[in-house]
């Protein structure tokens, strides 16, 4: 029975009864070495038997550098079911555990475990125990993690115990218990427990030293000798804890393996010690397998011996194939205990027990290096590749890292230092990713190198923190290449432009024209292309200065090169919102989606929200709302978990956007307060001015324009945090609307003006509807029904302004008494509106309609998008994805879920739409 633990084991009681109710759960224990989290997952287990399945892995420190290492121990009981997986995930799964040849894609192997868990968890609930998660693998834990925040449907729960320390395991997403010191009188029980007869004096003594830790109550009194326990002998003046209590059990292991009590590092513990080394071996062998064991060790059967009698007295277990330490610390004993001559002979001996051809063999010739070692770093490198490219990006961030280390020239360490930095970032290991950064720079004055270096400092300060610093770490390291690598130098000048556009820094965006049109055209093809785009965007500007309309060949350009579905790089170009700004909405949806459906197809999860935000502002623009709002969700749960704050910025803005058409303020205000939140200490300008414009917008559905007119202004005020000099163009024209519905119409005009300086005739003939609209507004009656045709003539593919322009001409023309054609535009405007769920403009459309003596909309008895409003974003995602005949799977595999959570939103969508059947979806309007 467990000793002070009622409250946790509470917590982990309601989380099993979930999981035999079919909801789904996970959890992090969270608590230093010896806190008891081991304890409470034999507990746990305990508890499950023998209605629960039990799935169970450990974390080892030395597989912390082998892909899915830790997946595979857990997974294995399941793999018979391999087969009735859809073959993508089969054989990325397969690939992974070294049973195919497939690319063991990350986020593939994790969705094909979500799959395998879900369908075993249909013949009852499962419980998924991992200790010492710490020290998983990387590509395991993310695995592992992604799992545990899509458990919904599932009657799975996963624990998984990690120990606080110099290795930390990050689960963002999923909820932590932390597992204290026992309460005094609970760590008096526990001791009186495991030392029944000791002296009072001593047992004080322990108390006081183990500072409620289990562990040390627990394993303290097994290194006293009787005399000690009996306060006959003083107890030493420093007691083994914490991380000396691995001390402890250095001594246990040493008098199990027969070499008496010297302590690590005692002068006569480097002589052979056949039967201590079975144990550094099985401490050294990462997958415990006891055939390499035994193959390493210089006599099998005193080694058998040596580990049976280990296993005796409880230091570790053993069956017929594996060893497994009985707790972290006795392993770590064991290896850190031996000195390193004995530590590196052990990883020989293991190294020359695995065949070339394995890859465990250099890691173990890479721990047994000592000082620099070339050939092993160039096989590490080479190691690094293959586990990049079956989607382990953290581990082959180490395993550079220790290539680095064994590397004799500098600049080949700086190298593939920068190589692991830029694994380490796409993985979303910012902290590690920067500190690499900082010993490659240390180390060379190579320009090229530097260069490289800028790049992936630059991606990370964008997306974490500060654009204008990003900017200036960009160009830094570009100026210097634009000769020598002009290909490097074109691609941190266009990633520098898009920090100065989220930074708002025109004259930036100018000088990176100027600096793209030196580079030299062969080796930097489209750079002339962007030279010419950014000089043309840096000359938007508040001075009213504009060269004309731009290329219309800059925008295939920036497309193809960026966004091209074979190698999508959506962090480079283009920001959001500004297809829309430069005239190329349609093309750009297009490739957007292109990109984004490769980005999906890989498993890109680092990548994708950076894909997923211009695709859900054009969507916004183009009114498909619905599919923008399910993107939004999914974009902005990934960039949280991957801490790409300034795409979470952006997304919630445009997602509060979004609530305020559709009538939700409360919503809209959340948001955007939340990205005001983030945005404005780390000046991201641009996602600062599309929060304003959401809530500006919402105070215009509101019929609220005195706050819609404070708002909005921001965005335009000189000097305002708020101000973006593209940005403005969004909001003129419900700008325009908000001083006219308020009744200050020089205001109006004023901002009239400066909408006309980019969108006449002129200049950007898309915008050509909205300046029209704009018109009509000011216009005298005998010229704005001309207006407000020219607009709808000229309108483009946004449903909404259609919409509202219609709504516009048809409450003029009731204020003029043309009640007939005022009906006809209004009810156009239902129509556009209706469709979109732009609810505040309907239920106005509605008023002005009651106004002119019709009630049409109204007396409608059936809204077949009605039901579709109801759907949370994830629900119609999924409706919409099955109305296209997509089955569970295929929807599970697009979406990184489970069949089984397909098929529960599916079950809660149905009522809504007020159907019985998935045939019936196909009639739904859900796009």
């Amino acid at each position: 029975m467990l000793v002070g633990r009622e409250e946790e084991q509470d917590e982990l009681d309601r989380l099993l009864a979930a999981a035999r109710k079919g909801h789904g759960g996970a959890l992090v224990l969270r608590g230093p070495a010896g806190i008891g989290k081991s304890v409470l997952l034999n507990h746990l287990m305990e508890q499950a038997e023998p209605d629960v399945r039990v799935l169970r892995a450990t974390g080892v420190e030395g597989e912390a550098e082998l892909s899915f290492a830790a997946l595979h121990q857990l997974m294995r009981p399941l793999l018979p079911a391999l087969h009735t997986l859809q073959r993508p995930q089969s054989a990325a799964l397969e690939g992974a555990f070294g049973l195919g040849t497939a690319p063991a894609d990350r986020f593939l192997v994790a969705l094909a475990a979500l799959t395998l868990l879900s369908d075993a968890s249909e013949d009852g609930p499962l419980l998924l125990l991992v200790d010492d998660a710490h020290w998983l693998d990387s590509a395991s834990a993310d695995a592992l993690l992604f799992v545990a925040r899509r458990l919904e449907a599932e009657g799975v729960a996963l624990v998984m115990a990690a120990r606080d320390g110099s290795r930390p395991f990050p689960a963002p997403g999923v909820p932590d218990l932390r597992i204290g010191p026992l309460e005094p009188a609970a760590a008096a029980r526990l001791l009186a427990r495991a030392l029944p007869d000791a002296a009072p004096i001593t047992r004080q003594r322990l108390l006081h030293e183990a500072g409620g830790n289990p562990l040390a109550l627990v394993e303290l009194p097994l290194a006293l000798c009787p005399d000690q326990r009996a306060g006959s002998v003083a107890l030493p003046e420093h007691l083994p804890l914490n991380e000396r209590l691995q001390q402890v059990f250095w001594h246990r292991a040493r008098a199990l393996a027969g070499g008496g009590d010297s302590a690590p590092g005692t002068p006569g513990t480097d002589s052979p010690d056949p039967e201590g080394d079975a144990l550094l071996l099985a401490a050294a062998e990462n997958d415990g397998d006891l055939t390499r064991i035994l193959s390493a060790a210089p006599d099998t059967d005193r080694a058998i011996n040596t580990l049976s009698n280990a296993a005796g007295a409880g230091l570790l277990t053993l069956d017929q194939h594996q060893v497994r330490f009985r707790h972290p610390l006795v392993r770590s004993a064991v290896y850190q205990g031996a000195p390193l001559s004995r530590r590196r002979a052990a990883h020989l001996a293991l190294a020359r027990a695995f065949g070339t051809d394995d890859d465990r063999r250099i890691w173990h010739l890479a721990a047994a290096a000592v000082g620099t070692d070339d050939t092993v770093a160039r096989q590490l490198a080479a190691l690094a590749e293959r586990i990049r490219r079956t989607g382990g990006v953290a581990t082959a961030a180490q395993t550079l890292r220790r290539a680095a280390a064994l590397s004799s020239v500098p600049r080949d360490r700086a190298r593939r230092l920068v190589d692991a930095a830029e694994c380490a970032w796409t993985a979303a290991e910012t902290a590690q990713a920067q500190a690499l950064l900082d010993q490659a720079e240390a180390l060379t004055d190579d320009p090229v190198l530097r260069a490289h270096c800028a790049r992936v400092r630059g991606a990370i300060i964008h997306a974490s923190s500060d654009p204008a610093t990003a900017l200036r770490v960009l160009l830094d390291g570009a100026r210097p290449v634009l000769d020598e690598d002009p290909e490097l130098a074109a691609e941190m000048l266009v990633m520098a432009a898009r920090s100065a556009w989220v930074a708002a820094d025109p004259a930036q965006l100018r000088d990176i024209g100027e600096l793209c049109a030196q580079l030299h055209p062969d080796r930097a093809p489209a750079a002339g292309q962007f030279a010419r785009h950014f000089r043309y965007l840096g000359s938007l500007a508040t001075d009213g200065t504009c060269p004309g309309r731009p290329d219309d060949r800059n925008i295939p350009g920036a497309r193809t090169t960026w966004l091209s579905p074979a190698h999508p790089r959506p962090w480079v170009w283009p920001p959001v919102f500004l297809p829309y700004m430069t005239g190329s909405t349609e093309p750009m949806l297009g490739a957007h989606q292109c990109a984004v459906d490769a980005l999906r197809k890989a498993g890109a999860a680092g990548a994708l929200p950076m894909g997923l935000a211009p695709l859900i502002a054009l969507e916004l623009l183009t009114g498909q709302w619905p599919a923008a709002v399910a993107h939004g969700e999914e974009a902005l749960t990934l960039a949280d978990e991957t801490g790409q704050l300034g795409v979470a910025c952006h997304v919630r803005a445009m997602l509060a956007w979004a609530a305020a058409a559709q009538g939700d303020a409360a919503r809209c205000r959340e948001l955007a307060e939340t990205a005001l939140s983030d945005a404005l200490p780390r000046r991201i300008t641009s996602a600062i001015a599309l929060a304003h414009c959401a809530l500006g917008h919402s105070a215009l559905a509101e019929r609220r324009p005195d706050s819609a007119v404070r708002l909005l202004g921001e965005v335009i005020n000189p000097g305002g945090p708020a101000e973006h000099f593209m940005v403005s163009w969004l909001i003129l024209p419900d700008l325009v609307e908000a001083h006219v519905r308020l009744g200050t119409p020089e205001p109006a005009r004023a901002a009239l003006a400066r909408f006309e300086e980019r969108a006449t005739p002129e200049h950007l003939p898309h915008l050509h509807a909205t300046w029209y609209r704009c018109r009509a507004l000011l216009a005298p009656d005998d010229e704005a029904a001309a207006l407000y045709t020219a607009a709808l003539q000229a309108a483009g593919p946004s449903a909404f302004d259609i919409g509202r322009t219609h709504f516009l001409y048809g409450e003029w023309l009731r204020r003029n008494r043309r009640i007939r054609p005022a009906r006809d535009h209004l009810h156009q405007a239902a129509t556009y509106l209706g469709a979109l769920g732009a609810r505040p403009w309907t239920e106005l459309i509605h008023g002005e309609l009651r106004a002119a003596g019709d009630r049409g909309p109204e007396d409608t008895t059936t809204d077949p998008t009605a039901g579709i409003r109801l759907l949370t974003p994830r629900e119609h995602q999924i409706a919409r994805l099955a109305a296209q005949g997509m089955s569970n799977g295929d929807i599970a595999a697009q979406l990184f879920l489970s069949p089984r959570t397909v098929a529960y939103h599916l079950h809660k969508a149905f009522p809504k739409l007020g159907i019985i059947s998935r045939t019936q979806l196909s009639t739904m309007p859900l796009e």
